[in-house]
């Protein structure tokens, strides 16, 4: 806990330093009016205002002469003053406070979640593949809200309410012993009794905070599920078993929030009695020990400002604790470690690669898994066109993801051109690589945006030349805008055929020199198959092509077929090859009655 609050102070805090100091240089001004002010005025200020001629002369005239020489009414006026200008100083300390502190941690959260996404990008696919998207979307989201809205309402009471108290306990300590009762001291064992329960509420807040942020997390996962399957939800008749895991998860969290507002609600009470006791001990005392009217209200002042600061104090504290729980959370992401990193000295790609792509000895498992690829060796010349295949599981789409580095190789090494994959930055690297997959998804935004994100700076020319090329273009006369048509989340309002003609429009903007086709066309039918085909093999003319693919028929125009059996090359060679001499291809062919690919085949 100590090491992630030293690098949360060294990553965040540091940075804003100017606005650390500004903060506690307000909050010290606004503290000392409050806590020393205030106490400081009722013993001096007071007596000069209600001072009757015969009367003992007033100890601040004892303090200043100059006042002695001046008219009773000059006198009157100054004393009268003083107060409106202590409040106005503490006013204006207090303001300029709470703008600073607000501004400090909407600076810090907007750092933090900055740093959190950034971070979930650079993450290994492996990880995010392994966590829930509405906890992560959770952590980002409503974490980085939960401790802006947090910080927002204490932040300013963490600066000042401590520095004020210390100033009330540093008036009262020095009444005492100006009026020589340092006995009447003891009401400081009542301070201690105000401390414990922000120390020990505090724990259990943190970690019921924790927890309900969980329950946010699993309560979005819910959310986020369900509407991602509304299809299959209504074809299942699963609205019921929908409802009933809401309402699981809605329990849950509201249980942990309900314990969690006890016990910050818990300080004010326990506060309140505690203040009442010490003040009442101080009259007391202050009564057996004959004080007089105007200190004994200095000192019940300086007490009273002393425990006011602690309550408002422990409820900030408390509400930081509250804090805690999703500063875990975020702190879990940022600490999580980046396996598949850029080398400190990169090398430098070519502009355009050849496309040669060599795998060396691979072996690659998940954490904690057996090997999904084992001891591969084999050599793709740039230019060609090799299909993968292979029973599910067989390690076909993982053999294709090792190129981009989405996962990082557990024995062995992917090259490029000779280069290996890692020993380039990601950037340079994915450069080079356009990919198709099963799964067409599209970004909200228009159809041309969407086109020209396969690479920064495409012209208008090249983005109509890539929608031609990927027949876009003969389905814009049913779109309201054309090309400026926008579309929703996932490419929502165009079919499955239209949102693939959409990406492989992308992958031609891209025009890189390595496709990788991952089941490009397994979620369309037949009729769509049989028509996004001319365009898939209008792209891989000409690059290095993988075609990762369960059905034969999008295999006509390969060079080689690569077929894969638990995470081991079995069969290399072209169709007429595979059919004559690999068992297993011959199975998956047969199984299929798929139509032969051509026999131009290296």
């Amino acid at each position: 806990m100590i090491n992630r609050m030293k690098k949360f102070i060294e990553r965040f805090l540091l940075p804003q330093i100017f606005w650390v100091l500004a903060s506690v240089l307000t909050g010290l001004v606004a503290a000392a009016a409050s806590g020393l002010g205030v106490p400081l005025m009722i013993k001096f200020v007071f007596p000069v205002v209600f001072h009757q001629s015969g009367q003992p002369e007033p100890e601040l005239m004892q303090y200043v002469p100059q006042l002695a020489e001046m008219s009773s009414r000059t006198v009157l006026l100054l004393a009268c003053a003083s107060l409106p200008a202590i409040f106005i100083v503490r006013g204006l300390a207090m303001w300029i406070n709470t703008v600073v502190v607000n501004v400090l941690g909407i600076r810090l959260l907007e750092s933090l979640r900055t740093a959190v996404f950034h971070h979930v990008q650079q993450l290994p696919l492996a990880f995010l593949e392994g966590k829930r998207k509405g906890d992560i979307v959770s952590r980002v989201v409503a974490d980085t809200s939960k401790v802006q809205t947090v910080l927002s309402h204490v932040s300013n009471d963490l600066v000042k309410q401590p520095i004020t108290c210390a100033c009330a306990l540093f008036a009262f300590i020095w009444l005492l012993i100006n009026n020589g009762r340092w006995e009447m001291g003891l009401v400081m064992i009542f301070v201690g009794l105000a401390a414990w329960p922000v120390i020990n509420f505090g724990k259990r807040i943190s970690v019921k905070s924790l927890r309900a942020q969980e329950g946010l997390g699993e309560l979005n996962t819910v959310v986020q599920q369900n509407l991602e399957t509304q299809r299959e939800v209504r074809a299942y008749a699963m609205e019921e078993r929908q409802i009933e895991s809401f309402e699981q998860a809605s329990a849950h969290y509201c249980r942990n929030t309900v314990k969690l507002v006890k016990y910050q609600r818990a300080i004010i009470p326990i506060m309140e009695t505690v203040t009442a006791l010490a003040l009442s001990f101080l009259l007391v005392t202050g009564s057996l020990f004959g004080m007089s009217l105007d200190g004994f209200m200095a000192l019940a002042a300086a007490m009273f400002f002393a425990f006011d600061s602690m309550k408002r104090a422990g409820m900030a504290f408390n509400r930081f604790n509250e804090a805690q729980g999703p500063m875990q959370r975020l702190a879990d992401i940022l600490d999580e470690p980046n396996d598949i990193d850029d080398p400190e000295n990169p090398l430098t790609m070519p502009e355009r690669v050849k496309g040669d792509i060599t795998f060396r000895n691979v072996t690659f498992a998940y954490d904690g898994c057996k090997p999904v690829l084992r001891d591969v060796n084999v050599s793709i010349p740039a230019g060609q066109i090799v299909g993968l295949v292979g029973p599910s599981g067989a390690g076909k789409t993982t053999f294709a993801s090792l190129i981009p580095r989405f996962y990082e190789v557990t024995e062995g090494s992917v090259l490029i051109d000779g280069m290996d994959v890692r020993d380039v930055t990601r950037h340079d690297l994915r450069e080079q690589l356009a990919i198709v997959g099963q799964q067409a998804l599209l970004f909200a935004g228009t159809i041309r945006e969407n086109i020209a994100l396969g690479r920064e700076g495409a012209t208008e020319e090249e983005i109509n030349v890539a929608a031609d090329a990927a027949r876009v273009s003969a389905f814009l006369d049913s779109q309201p805008q054309g090309m400026d048509t926008v579309l929703g989340q996932g490419g929502s309002g165009l079919s499955g055929g239209q949102r693939q003609r959409v990406a492989i429009a992308r992958a031609f903007v891209k025009d890189a020199p390595i496709l990788i086709l991952d089941e490009a066309t397994a979620s369309l039918d037949a009729e769509s198959e049989k028509e996004i085909q001319q365009e898939l093999d209008s792209l891989a003319q000409g690059r290095t092509t993988l075609i990762v693919a369960h059905r034969f028929s999008t295999l006509r125009n390969a060079h080689r077929i690569l077929v894969f059996d638990h995470g081991r090359i079995v069969g290399d060679g072209s169709h007429a090859e595979l059919y004559e001499s690999c068992p297993l291809y011959r199975e998956l062919y047969d199984r299929q009655g798929a139509v032969a690919p051509h026999e131009n085949e290296a």
